[in-house]
Formats: C-alpha cells, sequence, structure tokens
C-alpha cells in the first residue's frame, strides 16, 4: 500500500515550528529546561492516561510535575481546590504560564501522532533561565480562577484566561491564529477559512470537548 505523506498549510507548519521552539525555550516564569521537562510531563500524561510524572522525570519542581501531567491527562478533572492547593505550592503566575504550555504542548504533539509522526525532540539549545517580566496590572475575573490582565473581562473568560502571563498568552495565539480561528475574527459566525465554516469548527469542538468530558 502507498504511504500517503500529509501536507499541512505553510501558515499552519510555521505555526507549529514556532510551537516546538516556544516549549524548548524559556518562559517568564519557568526556566528552559523547567518548560521541556514540564510539556514531557504532560504529553507523556495525555497518551498514558495516567495523571502521575514518570519517576523518570525530573528538572522542575514536583508540585509543577505533578500539576502538568494531571492536566495533560485530564483526569481527574481539574478542581477549584485542587488549582489553589497548586497556585499555593508554584505561585499563580507560574501556574498560568504552566497552563498555556501543557495546551500548546498538547496540540503540537496531538497533530504530529494523528499523522502518525514520531513526538519532536525538544531542542535543549536554550538553557536560559525565566525572564520574570513583570505582568501588566492584574484584575480577579468574574469567570476566570486565576488572576487576568485588568479590566477583567466578564464575558470572554477563555480568551482572557492566560492573559496575566503575556508572552503565554501570545503562544496560544500564535498556534490558535492557524489552527483554529484568529484572536480578531472570534466575534463573526460566518468567518471561514475555505476548507470548514465556523459552524463546521464549532461542531467539531463541541463533539471533541464532550467526549473529552470538557463542560465549558
Amino acid at each position: 500500500m502507498e504511504t500517503v505523506t500529509a501536507t499541512l498549510r505553510p501558515d499552519l507548519a510555521e505555526a507549529h515550528e514556532r510551537t516546538w521552539v516556544a516549549i524548548s525555550s524559556a518562559g517568564t516564569w519557568w526556566s528552559a529546561s523547567e518548560r521541556r521537562a514540564l510539556a514531557k510531563a504532560a504529553i507523556s500524561a495525555m497518551w498514558s492516561a495516567v495523571s502521575e510524572p514518570s519517576p523518570a522525570l525530573s528538572g522542575a519542581p514536583e508540585a509543577a510535575l505533578r500539576a502538568a501531567a494531571r492536566l495533560g491527562s485530564g483526569r481527574p478533572h481539574v478542581t477549584r481546590e485542587w488549582y489553589e492547593d497548586v497556585r499555593d505550592r508554584i505561585g499563580a503566575l507560574p501556574y498560568v504560564e504552566l497552563v498555556g504550555l501543557v495546551a500548546v504542548a498538547a496540540a503540537a504533539s496531538s497533530l504530529r501522532r494523528t499523522l502518525g509522526l514520531p513526538d519532536r525532540e525538544l531542542s535543549t539549545d536554550d538553557e536560559r533561565g525565566p525572564s520574570r517580566i513583570p505582568s501588566p496590572e492584574l484584575a480577579d475575573a468574574k469567570w476566570n480562577w486565576v488572576p487576568v490582565a485588568a479590566p477583567a473581562d466578564k464575558t470572554a473568560a477563555v480568551v482572557q484566561a492566560l492573559t496575566a502571563v503575556p508572552g503565554t498568552f501570545d503562544e496560544l495565539w500564535s498556534l490558535a491564529d492557524a489552527q483554529y480561528i484568529p484572536d480578531a475574527e472570534m466575534v463573526d459566525p460566518k468567518w471561514t477559512r475555505g476548507t470548514l465554516s465556523r459552524v463546521d469548527m464549532e461542531l467539531l469542538a463541541t463533539r471533541v470537548s464532550f467526549s473529552r468530558e470538557c463542560h465549558y
């Protein structure tokens, strides 16, 4: 049987390349080596469905590795009590960055596995520490547990969820703009990329979310 090699749209391929570079690089609150360890914990848990990090994994605080594995596996469910416990152990802003890191790592790994490709090795070229760039003015949001950039949005909770760490917010939307819908087009129900309509995309997203017990 002839082997068919999947071809990605150029903008999507470029977005995923940026994502793998970002995963391997220093962030705002986590060093490059810590981010790689956290990404590995999340990816491993996602495919093994085991919510505990592998004993062989190191390179980041145990509480963060455990949080990455739980977020990656999707079980047990994340509760506010659990979030607050993790926040108290690692800090609210490092937690925000961790959530964004797990989200892009899961998306990047899922694409490769879906296409029958092996997981990509994370580059070890970057050994920098976290930048600790100051956050913008923060506020408590109605629809988020985490702090967000002020003023707190009362409706678009998903869009504003990672704004307390701008670098993480940018990493997520760099991928989402190509893989899902550009941020600026979110308000247009008739937007299309030319393959799936907005309605098609939201139907698929809803079914996948339901199957994974994501009840947002």
